[in-house]
């Protein structure tokens, strides 16, 4: 989303927004900072991006985002090449920076606090398909895991007024078609402490609930320690809200929970995980987990195993501990190796690929609601798409095999005739049968996944 923000406001000041490198005068980077890949990926595209001037196909580069907040002044020495800098709140003074850089200026605009979140209703250039978007709520974290970086390259929580997000929500319905919106920021579940005194991510949801046209919406990013009644029954009981609930562990054994300063146990996490599944039927739960955090023993990563088959997350992502300078756990000792880190990861991929091929067996035969994404561009026969339970890029597919043609942001009944590892093989109820916003109860209800 904060690519889209750079280039609405470029697009705003009258620069043109193209498509390729090679059409292009300034390339504008804008780059992540939170792991060492996404920092050796980061520098890799500037890397590329300052040959193509050397190589006089582009006039200028300019490099945006959490790198160059992160590492500031010294980003700015190492990288001479570069015409201009802006930190993560520079989205009003990007035409500004980029402007410099094609005159041959080079200035950077890094503060050393960020400001608070854009407020109003900025322009935004479309980076995803029409019909889903990604709504940032906030910017910065107050809960201080040990592992992380983003506070300090972010600052504390700085929430939008839920009145601001409301609109926006309107402007992406009525301007592009959206039919999904994807809520987003480092820690949902904190959203308007800042603002109102209190947690109101519950309170958003019912708002984005009451706009008409909008088919899904999608929470990430909570905290599990912030989980509470009001965000349970909100996604439970509002039509749109997906039963689906992105929740990060990060880890499950209370001795490593507690260096990382995650402020949960393990027996917390169950009690969360059983709340999510008892409440709302059908639940999705995606989690993020972390090994090799220094001081992960083999009994540690033990629990974790035995929690992840306990849990039966049906969705997973897991890393391996990057060692973060300026992370508060950087110097602690009982660092682990990377071959450890290596076999500990593939062993719990190992273990959640079973999980996730048994959960999917589970729907053969099912019926459920699957939002076409795009044709397959091998066959011109298969749509690729997702159900409530996918989130785009992160989840699985839906392979929808229909000699009728199926449209970006359509939704479909369909029964599922395949299953594999993580993805789905289904086909049209009927040909082009389209699901209106609200699907009849009893296919909403027919697509449940057993606990």
């Amino acid at each position: 989303m904060d690519s889209e923000l750079y280039l609405g406001k470029l697009q705003q000041a009258g620069f043109t927004v193209v498509d390729t490198l090679e059409q292009a005068d300034v390339a504008l980077v804008n780059t992540c900072s939170f792991i060492q890949e996404a920092i050796d990926e980061s520098v890799e595209t500037v890397l590329d991006a300052v040959a193509l001037k050397q190589q006089g196909k582009l006039k200028a580069v300019v490099v945006a985002g959490c790198l160059v907040q992160r590492f500031k002044d010294g980003l700015v020495k190492e990288l001479p090449e570069v015409d201009g800098f802006v930190g993560v709140d520079g989205f009003g003074e990007i035409d500004a920076i980029v402007q410099q850089a094609l005159n041959g200026e080079h200035h950077a605009l890094i503060r050393r606090r960020p400001r608070l979140p854009h407020q109003g209703q900025p322009s935004r250039v479309a980076l995803t398909p029409p019909h889903y978007a990604y709504l940032k709520v906030s910017e910065g974290c107050l809960k201080g895991c040990r592992f992380c970086v983003i506070p300090k390259i972010k600052g504390p929580l700085a929430s939008r007024p839920i009145e601001d997000l409301v609109e926006e929500a309107r402007r992406l319905i009525e301007e592009r078609g959206v039919k999904e919106l994807i809520v987003v920021g480092q820690d949902t579940s904190d959203y308007g402490v800042d603002l109102y005194g209190r947690p109101r991510i519950a309170d958003l949801l019912q708002a984005l609930g009451k706009i008409p046209g909008l088919g899904w919406i999608r929470l990430l990013y909570c905290h599990p320690k912030g989980v509470t009644r009001d965000i349970i029954e909100a996604i439970r009981d509002i039509p749109a809200v997906c039963k689906y609930l992105d929740l990060a562990i990060e880890h499950a054994d209370d001795q490593v929970l507690a260096r990382m300063n995650r402020g949960i146990t393990q027996q917390g996490l169950r009690e969360r995980v059983g709340m999510l599944r008892a409440e709302i039927p059908g639940m999705t739960l995606r989690t993020a987990v972390i090994v090799g955090f220094p001081g992960e023993t083999e009994q540690a990563f033990a629990a974790l195993l035995s929690f992840i088959r306990e849990a039966r997350f049906e969705r997973l992502g897991a890393f391996r501990y990057s060692n973060e300078a300026g992370s508060a756990a950087f110097r602690d000792p009982d660092q682990i190796t990377e071959t450890l880190k290596a076999r500990r990861y593939d062993e719990l991929m190992s273990l959640q690929r079973q999980i996730a091929e048994e959960i999917n067996r589970t729907l053969l035969g099912r019926v459920c609601e699957v939002m076409i994404d795009e044709q397959d561009p091998d066959d011109p026969n298969v749509f690729l798409g997702r159900t409530s339970a996918d989130c785009p890029e992160v989840d699985g597919l839906v392979y929808v095999k229909s000699p009728s043609r199926l449209v970006p942001g359509q939704l479909v009944h369909t029964r599922i005739i395949d299953t594999y590892e993580y993805d789905l093989v289904a086909e049209p109820l009927m040909p082009n049968a389209e699901c209106g916003v609200r699907p009849p109860r009893s296919v909403a209800d027919e697509f449940r996944i057993p606990n």
